[in-house]
């Protein structure tokens, strides 16, 4: 199993783009350091995201975003994952896309491993359709605003 060590991104800055739906603002860069080399994601400006998928009413539990950055930047990066690049492809597996979050939660101090594993279980059991779908709606171009690099060890 993959092993993340440390992550690093740049500020998240949004605009408001709808209904659970926001778009960036800025350029967002993150480095994710693991024991099977560095994950590079970019989202350019305009690449859409609605951070943490779901209803409101968990909240409480997984928040859809914070005052905590590198939460953020983990949830954006899942969000990222399940998007389809310009191929029609996604950057990585749906598998590690979840553990890669699991991770990056707990390392972000915003998720204890109680309230991260019960996302990642939540992920496993019912992420696979929104993994699966081909981008549309306002996902449509979403391709066109991200690039994904693996420098494998």
């Amino acid at each position: 199993m993959i092993k993340v060590y440390d992550f690093t991104g740049s500020q998240i800055i949004t605009e408001f783009a709808g209904q659970d739906l926001w778009r960036l603002k800025e350029l967002v860069t993150v480095s994710v350091f693991t024991d099977e080399g560095t994950l590079r994601y970019t989202m350019f400006r305009k690449f859409p995201t609605n951070m943490r998928s779901g209803s409101h009413a968990i909240d409480w539990l997984i928040p859809k975003f914070t005052g905590n950055n590198k939460y953020n930047l983990a949830i954006l990066c899942h969000d990222f994952a399940y998007t389809k690049l310009p191929s029609g492809e996604n950057p990585i597996s749906r598998e590690l896309a979840d553990e890669l979050l699991r991770q990056m939660c707990i390392l972000s101090g915003e998720l204890g491993s109680v309230r991260a594993g019960i996302m990642y279980r939540a992920l496993r059991i019912g992420g696979s359709s929104a993994y699966d779908s081909e981008n549309a709606g306002d996902y449509k171009d979403a391709g066109e605003y991200m690039d994904f690099k693996w420098g494998h060890k």
